[in-house]
């Protein structure tokens, strides 16, 4: 079953009686509550029913604190967060986002932990929630990647998931401009000033801080609890090269206060994942996407 999860709903630990009479735990997000049932949604699990007389003890819970080594699936949930699309909804441990089609992650299915079903059945609900077939984004030993490829699906743009302790990264004060949305000099630099309203949707999709070195380089950094989540750093082409790329990335570090940082980069950029190491970033792990057998990349 397909859930949009409703906005701020609450994480609580609940003990529950089987129809056998056994006691059971199940922690995850209330997302639905009457006089006869409650429905808790867990973060990689489908959602659990149970009537009200079956619940024995119900209390609320911090969020889940997602740390450097934490399984990749949890990391990119966190990731998801920052970048989450127009839509969202849960299929059991798969995430479901759509948006104006124009960035990968806003517009594909996170596949991880049980979708409460085969997964080419998983796959068609997805799809007719989409309204047509959707781009699948998995961790590299995934093994859902054999069974996509086996029918047509393609296996394209492997991004290295790199993770740092905030106080381990060097400290270069960087004057920077920032806002809290992108204004029209952040956006002449990022993707060449080639972006729309479409493509601005899915960038401001979340809550982040748009920082820039007027005329020279921008970057984009959300937070998702203790992590601060970079992207979107570009360098105008003639200054690339000279060291602006390193400042605006530790700019932005400095612009939030964060326990731990998380960034991405194409898996084959040597030059950047080696700028990212000497920074202090280690290699996490590489995920990709699944694309549907008449997708069309650009």
């Amino acid at each position: 079953m397909i859930i949009e999860v409703p906005l701020g709903a609450p994480r609580v630990s609940l003990r529950h009686l089987d129809p056998d009479g056994r006691a059971g735990d199940v922690v995850g997000h209330l997302i639905a509550a009457d006089a006869d049932r409650i429905v808790v949604l867990p973060e990689d699990k489908p959602a659990v029913w149970m009537r009200r007389s079956n619940v024995k003890n119900l209390k609320r819970v911090p969020e889940r604190t997602v740390l450097p080594a934490s399984p990749p699936d949890a990391i990119q949930r966190m990731l998801g967060h920052t970048w989450p699309g127009l839509r969202t909804a849960r299929l059991g441990g798969w995430v479901l986002r759509a948006g104006n089609g124009r960035t990968s992650r806003a517009n594909s299915t996170l596949v991880g932990g049980d979708p409460g079903m085969p997964w080419d059945e998983a796959v068609k609900l997805a799809d007719e929630w989409r309204g047509k077939p959707v781009t699948l984004q998995v961790v590299l030993d995934d093994p859902v990647i054999a069974k996509a490829e086996a029918v047509g699906y393609r296996l394209l743009s492997p991004t290295v998931v790199m993770v740092a302790r905030s106080d381990d990264l060097p400290y270069d004060h960087v004057e920077v401009r920032t806002s809290e949305t992108p204004d029209e000099d952040w956006l002449a630099i990022w993707r060449g000033g080639q972006s729309d309203d479409e493509l601005i949707a899915e960038l401001t999709s979340a809550p982040a801080v748009y920082a820039q070195i007027p005329g020279v380089a921008v970057g984009r950094v959300a937070m998702d609890g203790p992590w601060a989540v970079i992207s979107s750093v570009e360098v105008v082409p003639e200054l690339r090269g000279a060291g602006w790329g390193r400042a605006m990335t530790r700019a932005l570090v400095d612009a939030v206060e964060s326990r731990f940082v998380a960034l991405q980069v194409e898996q084959d950029n040597r030059i950047a994942r080696s700028l990212y190491a000497k920074e202090g970033f280690v290699e996490h792990h590489t995920y990709a996407y699944l694309f549907p057998p008449d997708y069309v990349t650009g």
